[in-house]
Order: structure tokens, then sequence, then C-alpha cells
């Protein structure tokens, strides 16, 4: 990567393999512009967008991040490699236990003495469901990592009830008899757990659910949010949306808005025909559903006036945002996928590249996604893959893992102009943050490119006269091909840090290699 007025950093290229040097040598790059004004305003990028989601599904948690017996596992069953790979992407929130599995899923079967746990048929995938991995075990695991635990509640053959003794279970403080039981199994102190989910993409005709309308997913819901809220009226909610059926929204939002905290969408990019285009353009088609669906949720007032005391719990405190609380690539034509419901699925640096493209989504779509879980962490459509050996992250890791620790806490709207890859599609998609005193900015960067190097003129417009913009570093990730993928012992990624500690008023030009994922490090000086 070639810096306008810094030294050639040849030398740090050197020390890459042959196989990871950049293909463009002697090639004149083509040109874009990403123009950052730091007088617009930013806005804050919820930390729970980086979020993972598990279920009981194949080898997701039986064999993926649980395995008793297990010499990779601790004492408490978690296999102690996945738990660190799951540490480093540092989700800030877990949604458990699905999923479409909630739909015959029932909590207290997952409590107690593990050997006195019934084992069930998963009618839903196949297999079994021995309920050792139960909910304390799954408050346990977001603990160890930080995160904060999102449970679903089960609609289809659960009651309100049931779901009401659930919170009790987790967040009651009172001498009853749920936070009592949950006591009897060794935790003391509540799990408060804030995040609930009411059903499971529940408008889905072929699954085994019987909320199908919308009327009747209302009338239902209704009452597992009283019941729940009653419970504690502090948890947040979140209810079934559908970006392919607008009126669905639009009818949740009208009748239950007064208690919705988020509205779920599910975002699986599943391109038609396994072309890298048409997977860029799978993703890119996502701003549609995203402006549709902020057309809905803005139908109801940021503040609920009206609601009565006789509900005896407070109505939502703040607006209504989206969960994306199931999102990743799903390439189901690819013909590569093994195991469950052939789910186990290889990603290569095409599937990587399509990932910050959609991070880079989320981030320009602050304004509404309040929380967002990639679907799931282990095995399944994973970062994550393992054996009974070991374990390895596959490419799509890398964005999930760089964007996490790079990114910071406000978006900051940019201007890009770029060559195009189609008519559609940009070559340079980009994304700027802000950290929230102001003084760091942050560009992730995408050259989607397969084969051209672009030459990029990063420009400021600087919020007073005595500033200048410093660039700090450069941090970019390649591989070989697009086709190229991580294994058991191989790593296909290259990470490549460029550092600078040179400043200036109006900007940079910076070559940013093909099919590259970028960041660009800036801090806010006055001189």
């Amino acid at each position: 990567m070639l810096i306008s007025g810094f030294p050639d950093p040849g030398h740090l290229l050197a020390e890459v393999k042959k196989e990871f040097l950049p293909d463009y040598a002697g090639k004149s790059p083509e040109k874009a512009t990403v123009s950052v004004d730091l007088g617009q305003r930013s806005v804050a990028i919820s930390p729970l967008i980086y979020g993972q989601f598990i279920e009981f599904l194949g080898r997701c948690i039986d064999g993926g991040i649980y395995e008793e017996g297990s010499p990779l596992s601790g004492m408490n069953g978690f296999r102690k490699d996945v738990l660190q790979s799951v540490k480093e992407l540092k989700p800030t929130i877990i949604r458990f236990p699905g999923g479409t599995v909630t739909k015959i899923y029932h909590w207290e079967d997952g409590t107690g003495e593990k050997n006195k746990r019934p084992v069930r048929k998963n009618l839903i995938w196949g297999g079994v469901i021995d309920n050792h991995f139960g909910t304390a075990e799954f408050i346990e695991y977001c603990r160890e990592i930080g995160a904060e635990p999102f449970l679903v509640i089960n609609m289809a053959t659960g009651t309100p009830e049931e779901a009401s003794n659930w919170v009790e279970y987790c967040n009651g403080t009172g001498k009853t008899f749920y936070a009592n039981l949950r006591r009897s199994h060794g935790y003391e102190k509540p799990f408060n757990v804030r995040y609930w989910g009411i059903g499971n993409e529940e408008g889905a005709i072929p699954d085994a659910g019987k909320d199908q309308k919308v009327s009747k997913y209302i009338e239902d819901g209704w009452q597992f949010v009283k019941l729940m809220k009653l419970q504690d009226p502090s948890i947040k909610i979140t209810l079934d949306g559908n970006p392919a059926d607008l009126n669905w929204g639009r009818k949740i939002m009208a009748e239950m808005g007064p208690v919705c905290d988020f509205l779920s969408v599910h975002f699986y990019a599943m391109p038609s025909d396994s072309t890298y285009n048409s997977l860029l353009q799978n993703v890119e088609n996502f701003n549609q559903s995203l402006d549709s669906m902020r057309a809905i949720i803005q139908t109801v007032s940021e503040q609920v006036k009206g609601f009565s005391q006789w509900y005896r719990f407070p109505p939502r405190q703040n607006p209504v945002k989206l969960a994306v609380d199931e999102w990743g690539i799903w390439n189901m034509s690819s013909g590569k996928g093994t195991g469950t419901y052939k789910l186990e699925y290889p990603y290569n640096w095409a599937d990587a590249l399509a990932v910050g493209k959609f991070l880079n989504l989320f981030q320009r779509n602050s304004d509404i996604i309040g929380l967002a879980t990639w679907a799931q962490s282990v095995n399944v459509l994973a970062p994550i893959m393992t054996n009974r050996e070991g374990s390895f992250c596959q490419t799509v890791y890398t964005p999930l893992e760089a964007f996490r620790r790079y990114s910071l806490e406000n978006h900051l709207p940019i201007g890009v102009t770029s060559p195009l890859l189609n008519d559609n599609l940009k070559s340079i998609d980009a994304t700027a943050t802000i950290s929230a005193d102001g003084e760091e900015l942050v560009i992730s960067l995408l050259n989607l490119s397969v084969n051209e190097a672009i030459s990029t003129r990063v420009r400021f417009n600087l919020p007073a006269k005595n500033s200048q913009m410093q660039f700090l570093e450069h941090i970019s990730y390649t591989a070989p091909s697009l086709g190229s993928t991580n294994n058991f012992g191989k790593n296909c990624v290259n990470e490549t840090k460029t550092i600078h500690h040179q400043n200036s008023d109006s900007g940079f030009e910076i070559t940013v290699p093909p099919a590259s994922i970028n960041f660009l490090r800036f801090k806010i000086k006055t001189k």
C-alpha cells in the first residue's frame, strides 16, 4: 500500500509470504474519494450490534461450544479453545436457545442436576437435546465472555405463564417459588436478563408455530408481554417483524408499539448463483429492506403517551429500534455445505468481504439498528469450526473481530465516490466512526474490486482552522484469492499494519489492495 508523502512501506511487504504479495504491481490504480466532514452530526452506534447467536442445531452447542468429557473442555463442559475464540470476538450480546427450536423448547428441562434433566427429541433440527446446556450454563457462558444474555421464549408449545416463570427464575429477588428454585440450583444472585424475544419468525407457515397470522401473534403476544413484564417491568422486549411482509410490522407497531423495544428482522445473504457479484448485490439489497423497516418503526412516537396505569408496568422508555437478531451468509446453491441441513459451510475470502459490507451497512443505519446477532457462532454457518481435536476460525471471523476491535462509538456520515463494479455496486464501500470525545476517527474501507488497486483520496473538512488530522495507522486484510479458505492448521488471511504519524490539514492519498478490508485510524489534533 502506498501512502502519498510517506516512506515506501515495501519493507513490510518484504516480510510477507510470496503468495500474499499484491498482484497489481506496475498497474495504474483506479481512483476514489472519501469525503469526511467533521462538522456533521454523529449518531451513536449501539454496542449490541456486535452480537452472536447459538441454537440447538447440529453441532452449534453440543459438540461446539459445549462438549462434556472432551480433553479440550473445562470442568463446566465449555470447550476452552472455542471459548477463547469467542472471547476474542468480544460479543456484546448472545441470543439463545433459538431460532426455530424455541417452538419445542421448555426452559425448565435445562435446570437442576444435569443427570436428572430430561432428554428430548429435537423435532425441529433432528437428533436429541440432552439439556445439559441450559439456562444457568448459558448465563455462565455469557458472563465468561462479558456478553448480555438474550433469551427467546416459546410461543408455540409454551404458555405465557411458563415464560413469566422463566423471567422470575432469572431475575426474581423475592422469596418466591422460581426465584427460590434458582437459589436451590446454586445461584443466589439473580441473572438479571434484560433482553427477551417473544417468539421467532412466528409468521413462517412451514414452522411448528401457531401464530402465523399477525392478528393471532398480537393477541397472544400481549399476554406473554403482560405476564413477563409483571414479573420484571425493566425487561426489554423484542417482537417479531417481517421485512418480507411489511404489513406485519405495521400492525405490530400500531397495536404493540408501546411495549416494543425492538422489532426483529432476519437478514441472510442468499446469493442465487454463488457468484461474487450476486453475493455482494444480495447484501446491498438490504438497504431497501432497512429503508422500509425505518419507515415502519417511525410510525410510532419516540415516547409513549397515554399508557394506562392499569397495565401495572411502564411502557418502553426509548424509540423503537430494529433487532437484526439473525444475520449472515447462507449460500444454499453452492452445494458445499455438510452436516445437519448442510449448514456446516466453508466460508471463503469473498464471504469475508461480504461480511465487511454487512457491518458497514449496520453502522450506516445505526439510527435504527439497536442490536444484531450473527447466526450462528460455532459450526452452523459459523465463524468458528470444530472437531474433536481442535478448532479454527473461518475467513468471516476476520471482519467480525476487526470491526469490533477498531470501530469507535459513533457513526459519522461520509461521502464516497468510487469506480463501479457494476451498475449498482461501488468498488469502494466505506463507513466512518468517531470516538465519543471527538478526538479519534476510523474509516472502515473495503476495496471490493477483485483485481484493481484503488488510489483513494481521503479528504477532511475540519471543524476549526487550528485543527489538523494525524494519520496513525493503516490496517489491511487480504487473502491470495476470493476462493481462499481457512482450515485446521491453515490461515489464508494476511494482516499488514503500516504505522504513520503524519499530519495534514486536508487529507491523504492511500492505495488500497484489491479485495481487501481496511481500517484507517486518525487522530484529530490541534496545531
